[in-house]
């Protein structure tokens, strides 16, 4: 493996480590009324709580992400990454911004290893569903919050 590749996986997996560092710290509120209760809250609090400033951030993040996991389904079928629900999954259950470093990461090695033809990739009906759904939620959360 180049070291231009390892240098940029280990900047993935820093920025990866960087952001669910500085992002859970925050969550400790929450963790004491259980799993479902926690996220209800949660999102009561960035869509519904919170001022102007916090609600723009919310609906660029939620955009953003949603970029994002259109990019890494394609991106992960062509290359033949494996797992690439666990990215989408790790981006909403965890934080989109250690999520999407880390599929980066798997992505170069990927790449580095020229294991897969990079031509031939087939978009699966469970990828369309799933952005689908992550598109509907996104933009429910949108109007939601206008």
């Amino acid at each position: 493996m180049e070291v231009k590749t390892k240098l940029l996986v280990s900047l993935y997996f820093v920025i990866a480590l960087l952001a669910l560092l500085t992002t859970w710290i925050h969550l400790p509120a929450y963790l004491g009324s259980g799993i479902v209760e926690a996220n209800i809250q949660f999102w009561k609090d960035a869509l519904f709580n919170a001022n102007p400033a916090g609600k723009f951030l919310v609906i660029d993040i939620l955009f953003l992400a949603f970029a994002c996991n259109i990019w890494m389904i394609i991106e992960g079928r062509r290359l033949g990454v494996k797992y690439i629900y666990a990215y989408v999954a790790g981006g909403v259950l965890i934080a989109i911004s250690v999520a999407f470093p880390l599929f980066m990461a798997a992505r170069e090695l990927k790449r580095a290893s020229h294991e897969s033809p990079l031509e031939s990739y087939k978009i699966k009906v469970v990828d369309v569903l799933v952005l689908l759904c992550l598109f509907l939620v996104t933009l429910f959360a949108a109007v939601v919050v206008l």
